[in-house]
């Protein structure tokens, strides 16, 4: 029986990164996400990434270590790894957020003036890429 996960973290890249670098990056996980039944919500903020994956242990594992070696960031930090029974994000092959005004509301809601996930509960990092998660659907669906 598959045992799936919800795995969470941050890291810092190593530079400023440019909406096609971000786009790459998303374009890569997506195609890859739907290959192995992985979702998940990507924000990037600040130079911060905060990232949730949820899917199969073994698999999320092992993404986890490419995603950790990946040369665009660095202080890659888990922030939480817990066993669920149905994945929050399951609409999101790969869902993403920047700075817009949904984001700034979505940080008042839970409490942060600041993006620094280094600085956030891992309560607050899942609330607020649920949070985030909701407001693009209602975009989309607006």
């Amino acid at each position: 029986m598959k045992k799936n996960i919800r795995l969470v973290y941050f890291s810092k890249a190593q530079r400023d990164m440019t909406l096609d670098d971000i786009q790459s990056i998303l374009n890569t996980a997506r195609t890859n996400n739907a290959d192995v039944e992985v979702c998940g919500m990507l924000c990037y903020e600040s130079r911060w990434f905060l990232q949730v994956l949820e899917g199969d242990r073994a698999t999320i594992s092992e993404l986890f270590i490419d995603i950790a070696d990946d040369p665009r960031h660095d202080e890659v930090v888990i922030v939480s790894m817990e066993y669920v029974d149905e994945p929050k994000f399951k609409d999101w092959q790969m869902g993403y957020v920047a700075s817009a005004d949904y984001f700034e509301q979505a940080m008042k809601e839970c409490g942060l003036t600041e993006f620094n996930p280094d600085m956030m509960a891992p309560k607050v990092c899942i609330d607020l890429l649920v949070r985030l998660s909701r407001a693009q659907d209602e975009a989309k669906a607006a």
